[in-house]
């Protein structure tokens, strides 16, 4: 039984750092995301996540001069390494853009995107097999030279960064819309308590970074993702909501 489920005894976070605190206490080391492939199945725990994220947020912060009014550039289907990515920036004040030919700020691709000619070069590597490598299914010779985002943000420390979130900072922006972290808050608050599954690919890219990222961390419950395989795949994942 997966147990675990938002904090009452606290008001609902109004930005991502206090989403963080409070949802890595509250998942600690039970699954966060899962991903389902072919042949293999990945799972990461609220505790792993967010030591992720904290490493994360100070490779873009040393390496990469992210803060507020900064974009980092995101194209990786849901996982919990583009999960990871979210946070770090959401955690330093950035804004996370799903939008190819962005002209600034750092970009990371998977190696699902990368090759594509919209999508431009690839600043970092993004995989999302258990050690953020890329997946057998995703290696491809277009992904050579690019430094992999956890071998680079491996070995920094995993405490958390001089916070810069506010719930009123632009977080997230796609080709037609931006939203603040208060509202992604709510996108992802609203997608419901027990497990979520989605469908890498046609879920759409906003709610589904929003429920590998936020939702686990507000409501205690674990995000499966399927990649390539039917709903089948998850009958021993409890999945209690599919969008």
């Amino acid at each position: 039984m997966q147990l675990g489920g938002p904090r009452t005894d606290q008001p609902a976070p109004t930005d991502v750092a206090a989403a963080i605190t409070t949802g890595a206490a509250t998942l600690g080391h039970r699954p966060a995301v899962t991903v389902l492939h072919r042949q293999a199945r990945y799972e990461q725990s609220g505790t792993s996540l967010v030591n992720w994220a904290a490493k994360g947020a100070h490779l873009l912060e040393l390496d990469h001069l992210v803060g507020p009014g900064a974009t980092v550039r995101l194209l990786a289907p849901p996982c919990w390494t583009s999960a990871s990515v979210a946070l770090a920036t959401w955690w330093l004040g950035g804004t996370v853009a799903l939008t190819a030919g962005e002209p600034d700020g750092v970009s990371i691709g998977h190696p699902s995107q990368i090759g594509a000619q919209e999508a431009g070069h690839s600043d970092l590597l993004l995989g999302d097999g258990l050690d953020g490598a890329p997946s057998p299914d995703d290696l491809t010779a277009t992904t050579t030279g690019i430094p992999a985002w956890t071998h680079e943000a491996q070995p920094l420390p995993d405490h958390p960064p001089t916070a810069q979130a506010r719930g009123d900072l632009p977080a997230l922006r796609t080709a037609s819309q931006t939203w603040s972290q208060a509202e992604l808050l709510a996108v992802a608050g609203a997608l419901g308590e027990g497990t979520l599954g989605i469908e890498a690919g046609t879920t759409d890219h906003l709610t589904a970074l929003a429920a590998v990222s936020l939702r686990p961390l507000l409501t205690g419950h674990a995000t499966v993702v399927l990649r390539g395989v039917p709903r089948g795949a998850a009958a021993a994942e409890r999945v209690t909501t599919w969008i």
